[in-house]
Parts: C-alpha cells; sequence; structure tokens
C-alpha cells in the first residue's frame, strides 16, 4: 500500500512538473508582423512635413511595465522626420506582449514620398 501511494505521488509530481514547463511556441514572424502593423498604424500614412525621397531613421525604444513604448533615441539626417517618429511613438501602448520590460529593441522606420 505505501509503494503504491509513493509511485501515485511520484507521477503527480512529475505531472505538475511537465505541465508547468510546457508552454505555447509562438510563431515570432506573426509577432514582428504585428508589432509592425501596430508601428505603422501609430505612424499614420500622412507626414505633417514635405519630403523629396524617402526619408530613414533607426529607433532605440524600450517597453515599460505598462505596455508603453519608450523612445530613447531616433537617428535620422532629417530633422523633422526625427521629431515626427518620436512625437508619435513616444508613451504610445503596444499590444505586442512578447517584448519585453526593460530591454532595449532597435526598429527601422522608413517614410517613402508617394
Amino acid at each position: 500500500m505505501k509503494n503504491l501511494k509513493s509511485i501515485i505521488a511520484i507521477f503527480a509530481i512529475c505531472f505538475a512538473t511537465i505541465s508547468s514547463n510546457a508552454t505555447e511556441v509562438n510563431d515570432p514572424i506573426k509577432e514582428s508582423r504585428n508589432l509592425n502593423s501596430e508601428i505603422t498604424a501609430l505612424l499614420g500614412s500622412q507626414a505633417p512635413f514635405a519630403i523629396d525621397e524617402t526619408s530613414k531613421a533607426e529607433v532605440l525604444f524600450t517597453v515599460n511595465d505598462k505596455n508603453e513604448m519608450i523612445v530613447i533615441s531616433v537617428s535620422s539626417t532629417n530633422r523633422e522626420f526625427k521629431i515626427f517618429v518620436k512625437r508619435k511613438l513616444q508613451n504610445k501602448k503596444i499590444d505586442s506582449r512578447k517584448l519585453k520590460a526593460r530591454t532595449l529593441y532597435t526598429l527601422p522606420v522608413q517614410l517613402k514620398n508617394i
């Protein structure tokens, strides 16, 4: 009887350990697309300034505990574009839960003249 109880206890512990370590595998490409569409929606489709050619920027940001983007720096040769990107993204709540809080991320942003 003691052996049966011990075996049942061992199986219960093994089952609890295995089920607690099992995590859902998420597709990183899908997450990237979700974040990309969120950033595109936040930036909008029209810039409040005129551009002659394609403008590019590298945005260095982190995410706080409230899932808000904290823009640390925007590197671009176009000053208006830098200000525009920072104003549009600073402290905006994003839905992507896969970004770790207080981790630095780099985001390439490109603005094309259509």
